[in-house]
């Protein structure tokens, strides 16, 4: 790797007129302040009005002081909660109808009128997934090992009896992967409800223990690993006139994973991306639903490393569909007809598509969030169903939170960059009205706040790794100052934006405040810049990526005030992984590293997800060795915390017990933390907890 690195634009922070003086006066971000889930966060946290929803009609409906409080169209007509019973979440469900949880009660309420229309009653501590039919007529439960069925003013009638712990019902199915979030999908005329049915009876028990009770007891799981038995999982279709259940005949392999589940728009037909174990292809499948016969099959995507299709097709009403494919490199939306014929590819570009917010069919246009004029940020644009010109609708380089009523008429753009707070405006598409609601002051403007730059540098193969770096508010001269790397760097992530402080507005604050300098870069292999960029670490997890970070720590030892003899790094899950790894290649970089909850040997982690990157181990043995921690731990040379919850599903608590016996039997002396009754993310008040307790790592020993 050569160790020339080049510097792309630097946005700083202003802070102007900052002088030593006035910086003393300035209070600190306290731990408590900086982390997320303490009562204390809200303090450090531009006001906002987190949207739920715009109705048809304009009323534009958001949560303040954490209750959901008011409603507020373009004209500026406010609508009251007193008037829909009080606390709760409604969200637009109809033109008239707001619908949502209060207590246990789910609620349809007319604002027009100002009125209660409906009402389920629900034991949401036993039943807890739901689903309201479009018609608002039923409800569909799921408490994860049964369905039940409940209509308006009823009491739930189960449909399924399962008493086995092996199988699943109307929950989320291959571990969430895939852009899974549910398991029950009812269609548009309201009659039929596919649901999962998952059956782990193959896949082997892995024993958590929960140390709550005076005897402790042992709750197993159902992890598959990669490389050994997965989940089978069928598809099932209730039909609410016939009272009848019937499963879709998708045949085998059985443990190929179904996604994207989508409705044909006369209700009659499913269609279903089946991605093959391998994933390196998949196949968009139409089904009869009342036959449950396949129909035929009307896409086949393939790629030589993997393939991941997140997002079901968006039918449009003469039966044609969008859909959303990386088949030329970068997510793109194509135009397809009703039989699977690609009609054209609408976008195109070295840019992603990152969301699909809506179609306006009268119009012909398709709403998209994507990074398309700005890698660092995001904005909401618009493009013809027949391609063409792209037309940008937000305003200022930033990151745009959008959200848009079904008809496409407006959205609401919720604004910031890495100087402001954050600008909420709502804009009308039809007249081009915009109305800004909300213009948050900076909640650190009694505080003693630090310097944030953002910039970019050059890969060993050219590519522009963004960087964010935060140190404090004043240098004193000739002082060198130490550096805390923070570390992700896996797929789907991208921690380096120009939002508000660059969103890590926490931790990183409250270290700088202290007198370090906190640094991320997104290397190769994180989210949003093309398949190229993300694919390179197939079969190589943790390779490129470390490379990438090495930049990032050559551009940081050029800096005349960064200390260079005393780096740490830390990082949690892959960060964690990224952090051990570095440690043990670099040790005559990296002198302290605290790691939370890390993949120590990717065998040992999950099939969809381990698989997709790494292949099997059988596969990939090569790849799978070079990047077990656990060989080698006698590498280890400066402080390594290890940090684990005690009842961890996602990277179960055995990788870095694993790891800790290993560095036992070579002599080598890691730290250790266990959190026993937290699960991958350590989160409310025993976040604050961890956050002193890595803190006070580097304190001690950087």
């Amino acid at each position: 790797m050569g160790r020339k690195v080049t510097r792309g634009l630097v946005f700083l922070l202003a802070i102007a007129g900052l002088q030593l003086s006035y910086a003393q006066e300035q209070r600190k971000v306290t731990i408590e302040e900086a982390t997320p889930g303490s009562r204390e966060y809200w303090k450090i946290v531009p006001q906002s009005l987190p949207v739920v929803g715009i109705s048809p009609s304009g009323v534009l409906l958001h949560m303040q002081d954490g209750l959901y409080a008011q409603g507020v169209d373009v004209k500026s007509r406010l609508l009251k909660w007193e008037d829909v019973g009080g606390r709760g979440n409604l969200t637009p469900f109809s033109e008239r109808i707001l619908a949502g949880w209060v207590d246990d009660n789910y609620i349809l309420f007319d604002y027009h009128e100002m009125k209660e229309v409906g009402r389920f009653t629900v034991d949401r501590d036993e039943w807890t997934a739901q689903q309201v039919a479009p018609n608002g007529s039923y409800m569909m439960l799921s408490n994860g090992k049964n369905i039940a069925v409940m209509v308006l003013g009823g009491t739930p009638y189960q449909l399924t009896q399962n008493d086995s712990s092996d199988i699943t019902y109307g929950i989320e199915v291959h571990r969430s992967e895939f852009g899974i979030s549910g398991g029950l999908f009812i269609s548009p005329d309201s009659r039929f409800v596919a649901f999962y049915r998952n059956d782990l009876s193959d896949v082997e028990p892995y024993p958590i223990v929960r140390m709550n009770n005076h005897i402790a007891e042992h709750d197993p799981i159902k992890y598959p690993m990669a490389g050994r038995k997965s989940e089978r999982v069928t598809i099932g279709i209730y039909d609410t006139q016939k009272g009848s259940i019937r499963y879709l005949e998708t045949g085998a392999p059985t443990d190929r994973f179904f996604t994207n589940i989508a409705w044909a728009p006369d209700s009659r037909a499913l269609l279903i991306d089946e991605v093959e174990r391998n994933q390196q292809e998949t196949n968009l499948r139409e089904y009869d639903v009342e036959s449950g016969k396949l129909v035929r099959t009307l896409i086949q995507e393939r790629h030589p490393k993997y393939i991941e299709p997140s997002v079901p097709i968006h039918f449009l009403s003469d039966g044609r569909f969008v859909r959303l494919s990386r088949i030329d490199g970068y997510n793109h939306f194509y135009l397809y007809s009703r039989n699977g014929k690609m009609i054209r590819q609408i976008t195109k570009g070295a840019w992603e598509v990152k969301a699909l917010l809506g179609i306006d069919e009268g119009a012909e246009k398709i709403y998209f969030v994507s990074n398309k004029d700005y890698i660092i940020g995001q904005d909401l644009y618009s493009v013809g169903l027949k391609g063409g010109a792209i037309a940008r609708l937000t305003e200022g380089n930033g990151w745009h939170s959008v959200a848009m009523s079904d008809d496409c008429k407006l959205f609401y753009d919720n604004f910031s960059n890495l100087n402001t707070p954050g600008v909420s405006t709502v804009v009308s598409l039809e007249t081009g009205e915009r109305k800004e609601l909300l213009r948050a002051e900076d909640p650190l403007k009694e505080f003693e706040v630090p310097v944030v730059e953002l910039g970019s540098l050059k890969s060993s193969a050219g590519d522009d790794l963004y960087y964010k770096l935060t140190r404090p508010a004043v240098l004193e001269a000739g002082k060198k100052y130490p550096v805390v790397l923070y570390v992700y760097g896996g797929p789907h992530s991208q921690l380096v934006n120009d939002s508000w402080r660059g969103l890590r507005m926490g931790w990183d604050v409250y270290m700088a405040n202290r007198g370090y300098v906190v640094f991320t870069i997104d290397n190769r292999g994180t989210a949003s810049r093309g398949m190229d960029f993300e694919s390179i670490i197939h079969r190589q997890l943790g390779t490129v990526e470390m490379e990438d970070q090495m930049v990032g720590i050559e551009y940081l030892k050029g800096l005349p005030y960064v200390d260079s003899d005393r780096i740490g790094v830390y990082g949690w899950s892959f960060g964690g992984f990224m952090t051990t790894n570095l440690m043990l290649t670099h040790p005559e970089t990296f002198k302290v590293g605290v790691a939370g909850g890390p993949v120590m040997d990717w065998s040992f982690y999950e099939v969809m997800y381990g698989e997709r990157y790494m292949d099997t181990p059988e596969e990939n043995p090569e790849g799978y060795a070079k990047n077990n921690l656990i060989k080698r731990a006698g590498d280890l040379k400066g402080r390594l915390l290890l940090i684990h919850g005690g009842v961890d599903p996602v990277v179960l608590w055995q990788h870095s017990q694993l790891f800790l016996q290993a560095a036992i039997k070579a002599g080598t002396l890691p730290d250790y933390m266990v959190y026993p009754m937290d699960e991958h993310n350590v989160r409310g008040q025993d976040r604050v907890h961890l956050h002193k307790v890595i803190s006070r790592y580097f304190e001690d020993h950087l």
